[in-house]
């Protein structure tokens, strides 16, 4: 027997369990498709070599070139279809390497298909059912050609076929294998369809995707800060101080995902400062916990991860000049995109389920106390708060124990700005992280009316400053405010345009612009001077930032800082999300290039 195709690392045997057995996503079903036309134009071929001794089957090797020639278009056809949609979800190199082996794992990478159901949208299911119907006529055609699962063609020699002729007859007509190959041109035609208009929208879908996922975001920190403030109402001598980490707003939302379903998989990380008495003293320690949607299910799994970055992460990786200590020697590290629905997107240990039925945290602070008797992972409770006739309530999760302030503690970003740690790696990311946090978090309890670098934070772990982790910080129990005076102008862009210039430059406006600012005519609004003092910096930003850092904090600028007319703020809108993230993403994966 002679073998039809060799496959990548994986076996049909093997490839038919998968298909048996696991629920693959249609772009998994499109790389197994696209590796199998070859192992079917092999077998051709060999049926086509096998003939070639047999005066009677001559003309068969016409109807078998067309075969094989069809096929080969449509293959083509199929690669350049896949590539159209990877173009901008994947690195040029990592492309290669799944039109290489089609059946590899990248093809079911979660980070990959999550920014493929952003391009492919409501067509998504559509991609999905064409695909499915290209691998059943495969299969079909495999069948007729007696491709066996070990990917070889059974009987092609003209001895075997000449044994079995009526058979052999069959098979090689070309109507028998038409309505394949007509499904097969049907579906490569629709999908190319589909890949050149979903890729021209993507743009406009995605300013939609992030401003929707921003408002479920943002609708759930503030019930979250309402819940903590409820269970935080203890007599402490000190006030404990409550960390929200930051981050990146990755999740892909499409107009098929509902709300709800959405709001269940955000989760977000806290670290949680209390007091511990001991007969010698007493010391602030750290904790960090996870909160989430509480479950209605009767089961609640959450996997949680260790912090630490030498796992394997599903996310996407930029390689950039950087270090994490506080000596000058750089080091190369890499820039993580985490995903906005899971701050837990290191490898994960350990997956624990309780019973829906747990009890109700009315006093975090005494909680946090018996915080180390507790699993890793283990869900000990849920806060809650109650907003008119609706109580929200929120699953707490034991992450890990920090330590004490000297070994863990959060930082202030104006103390980081002139780090000499601080490469331009660093601050790319830092600003990207920042902008996504802030953006989702504009409106709620959890940022000031006007952001600024003391209001982020930067964790330190054992005297070394973890860049990577950005903090937002509160302190409960928390003081009657006094509710500022409402003005139509929101000069909430414009001082984050002002933190970005701050962050790249490495130092604070008031220190860049100081003896400008003297010069504008006194009696002139705050944010006016300010405004005026950012944008004489736009020309040190391009040059130290680069086009991309600079479009963003241009964007942060000039964008409308009226309160619109039904009073949405801008960390809805999409195309004032996409004017700022945008390009700082785009500059980090060009440092990557």
């Amino acid at each position: 027997m002679l073998r039809a195709s060799k496959i990548p690392s994986l076996t049909l045997s093997s490839l038919h369990q998968r298909l048996d057995c696991v629920s693959m996503s249609g772009f998994e079903v499109a790389g197994i498709v696209l590796g199998s036309i070859p192992i079917v134009v092999s077998a051709l071929q060999c049926y086509m070599n096998g003939l070639g001794t047999l005066q009677n089957f001559r003309s068969y090797k016409r109807i078998l070139k067309s075969l094989i020639l069809t096929l080969k278009t449509e293959h083509v056809n199929l690669q350049n279809i896949c590539e159209k949609l990877l173009i901008g979800i994947a690195p040029q190199t990592r492309i290669e390497e799944m039109i290489r082996d089609p059946f590899g794992d990248l093809w079911r990478e979660e980070e990959i298909f999550n920014k493929l159901r952003l391009r492919l949208w409501s067509s998504l299911q559509v991609f999905d059912d064409r695909v499915q119907d290209m691998r059943e006529a495969i299969e079909e055609m495999m069948e007729k050609l007696n491709v066996g699962t070990d990917g070889k063609a059974e009987w092609t020699e003209s001895s075997s076929i000449k044994k079995q002729f009526k058979r052999a007859t069959f098979i090689l007509q070309k109507s028998n294998h038409e309505e394949a190959l007509t499904r097969i041109r049907d579906g490569v035609s629709a999908l190319q369809r589909l890949a050149v208009l979903n890729t021209d929208l993507e743009s406009q879908r995605k300013s939609r995707s992030q401003g929707r996922l921003n408002k479920l975001v943002n609708g759930m920190l503030s019930g979250i800060y309402q819940a903590l403030r409820s269970t935080m109402t203890c007599k402490c001598s000190g006030l404990h101080d409550v960390g929200l980490r930051l981050t990146p707003p990755s999740r892909t939302v499409v107009p098929e995902d509902e709300d709800e379903d959405i709001i269940k998989e955000l989760q977000f990380r806290l670290a949680v400062s209390y007091l511990t008495t001991s007969q010698a003293n007493t010391s602030k320690q750290w904790n960090e916990i996870l909160l989430k949607s509480k479950e209605d299910s009767k089961k609640s799994t959450v996997s949680f991860t260790a912090q630490s970055t030498s796992t394997s992460r599903k996310t996407v990786g930029f390689a950039v000049p950087s270090t994490t200590s506080s000596t000058n020697s750089p080091q190369s590290q890499t820039v993580i995109i985490e995903s906005a629905l899971s701050n837990l997107t290191l490898n994960t240990l350990r997956t624990i389920s309780e019973p829906v039925c747990s009890k109700h945290i009315s006093n975090l602070c005494e909680a946090m106390q018996t915080m180390g008797k507790r699993k890793q992972g283990e869900r000990w409770g849920h806060i809650q708060h109650c907003y008119m006739t609706e109580t929200k309530m929120y699953d707490v999760y034991t992450l890990e124990c920090l330590g004490s302030c000297d070994e863990w503690s959060l930082v202030p970003l104006k103390q980081v700005l002139q780090d000499p740690a601080l490469l331009y790696g660093d601050k790319l990311r830092l600003a990207w992280m920042i902008a996504c946090g802030v953006l989702q978090m504009q409106g709620t309890p959890w940022v000031a009316d006007i952001p600024r670098s003391e209001d982020i934070f930067i964790a330190q772990k054992g005297g070394v400053r973890q860049f990577q982790h950005v903090f937002v910080l509160r302190h409960f129990p928390e003081y009657p405010r006094v509710n500022a005076s409402v003005s139509p102008t929101n000069p909430f862009m414009l001082y984050l345009g002002i933190l970005l210039i701050e962050l790249i430059l490495g130092q604070s406006i008031a220190t860049l612009d100081a003896p400008q600012t003297q010069t504008l005519e006194s009696g002139l609004p705050r944010h006016i001077l300010d405004y005026e003092a950012a944008n004489k910096l736009l020309g040190r930003v391009m040059m130290t930032g680069g086009s991309g850092y600079y479009n963003a904090v241009e964007r942060c600028l000039r964008s409308d800082m009226q309160i619109d007319t039904s009073g949405n703020s801008c960390c809805f809108q999409g195309d004032v999300i996409s004017g700022v993230l945008d390009p700082l993403e785009q500059d980090l994966r060009r440092l990557v290039a």
